[in-house]
C-alpha cells in the first residue's frame, strides 16, 4: 500500500511539472529556436566544457581534435585555444552575458567574453544563444563589429514531468530540461542540431569539492578552469537578488544540474543519438563513460 502511495504521488508530481511547462511553453513560445536548420545527422560533435581536467586533454591527446567538430562554452574564448582549435559552435546560456543590471564580477567577464570574440574570431562561428537574447547589446555590438559570427537562438524554457510530454516538448524545441549549468545548454543544442553522437570532454562538475564557508558565514565555492593558473575562491551570490546564496540552495541546484543530465540522457536515446561523457575528471553519471586515449570506440 505504502509503495502504491508513493508511485500515484511520483505520478500526480510528474504531471503537476508537465501542466506547469506547457503553460511556460505557452507563455515563451514567441522565443522559437533557430536549429532547425542545421542537421548534422550522422556526425560527431565534440563539447568542450571548461573544466581543470579538460588542460590534460587538451595536451595529452592534440590529435584527437583534428578534423572534428567543435563546440565551446562560456569563457573559452578568452584561452589561447579558442584560436589554435577554432571551434564551429559557441554556446551562451547565462542571462549575465546579456542583461545590462548583473552583478559586477559577470559584467565584467562579458565585456571580456565579448571583446574576445570581436578580436580573434577570424573563421565561420555559429554562436548559439536564448532566444531572449535576440536584439540584446551583446548581440547588437557583434554584428555591427563585422565579426564573422552567425547567430543561432534556441529556446531554454524549463521543461520537466511525464516523459511523453517533456520529449514532445525538446522535439519541437519549444524547451529542454532545467538549465541549471551551460552544458545542459549545449548538449540540447548539440542533439537539436541532429548530431549522431556527442562527446563530452572538461565536464568535472566537482564545484561541491570546493564549498566552505567564510569567517563571514557566507558560502564560497572554488572556481578552476582549465585556462586558470590556479584555483580562487569567490562569495556564492544570485547574479539577479545580488543575496548570498545559502549551502542547501547550492545543493538543490547541484540536484537540478545532475538530474537533468538523466533526462538528456533519455531524450538522446528517444531520438537515436548518444551521449559518452569522456572527461577524465567527472561527477556526472548519467552518460556512458569513455577514455579519450582508447579513441575511437566503435572499432575496439
Amino acid at each position: 500500500m505504502f509503495y502504491s502511495l508513493l508511485r500515484l504521488q511520483r505520478f500526480l508530481e510528474s504531471a503537476y511539472q508537465a501542466l506547469v511547462s506547457l503553460v511556460r511553453v505557452f507563455f515563451r513560445f514567441r522565443f522559437r529556436s533557430d536549429l532547425n536548420r542545421i542537421n548534422q545527422a550522422g556526425k560527431e560533435l565534440v563539447i568542450l566544457a571548461n573544466g581543470p581536467s579538460l588542460r590534460a586533454d587538451l595536451d595529452l591527446h592534440p590529435d584527437f581534435f583534428t578534423g572534428k567538430h567543435l563546440m565551446c562554452v562560456n569563457q573559452f574564448a578568452l584561452s589561447a585555444e579558442y584560436e589554435l582549435l577554432r571551434p564551429e559552435y559557441y554556446v551562451l546560456l547565462d542571462m549575465g552575458f546579456f542583461a545590462e543590471k548583473t552583478i559586477p564580477r559577470v559584467a565584467e567577464v562579458r565585456e571580456q567574453v565579448k571583446q574576445a570574440l570581436i578580436r580573434k574570431t577570424t573563421w565561420p562561428l555559429i554562436l548559439c544563444c536564448p532566444a531572449e537574447t535576440r536584439n540584446s547589446r551583446f548581440h547588437r555590438d557583434l554584428l555591427a563589429s563585422g565579426t564573422p559570427v552567425r547567430f543561432a537562438f534556441f529556446n531554454r524554457t524549463a521543461a520537466d514531468g511525464l516523459r511523453v510530454v517533456r520529449h514532445w516538448i525538446y522535439r519541437r524545441q519549444f524547451g529542454m530540461p532545467p538549465p541549471q549549468n551551460v552544458l545542459i545548454g549545449a548538449l540540447m543544442v548539440g542533439l537539436a542540431c541532429r548530431f549522431s553522437r556527442i562527446i563530452i570532454l572538461g565536464a568535472d562538475h566537482s564545484w561541491h569539492l570546493g564549498f566552505e564557508i567564510g569567517a563571514d558565514g557566507k558560502l564560497l565555492s572554488t572556481e578552476h578552469h582549465f585556462y586558470d593558473s590556479k584555483p580562487w575562491k569567490v562569495a556564492v551570490e544570485h547574479p539577479e537578488t545580488r543575496q548570498r546564496a545559502t549551502l542547501h540552495d547550492y545543493f538543490h541546484i547541484l540536484y537540478r544540474t545532475f538530474r537533468s543530465y538523466h533526462l538528456i540522457r533519455e531524450f538522446a536515446e528517444s531520438i537515436g543519438s548518444k551521449v559518452t561523457n569522456a572527461s577524465s575528471v567527472t561527477f556526472i553519471d548519467a552518460f556512458e563513460r569513455k577514455q579519450i586515449g582508447d579513441y575511437p570506440w566503435d572499432s575496439r
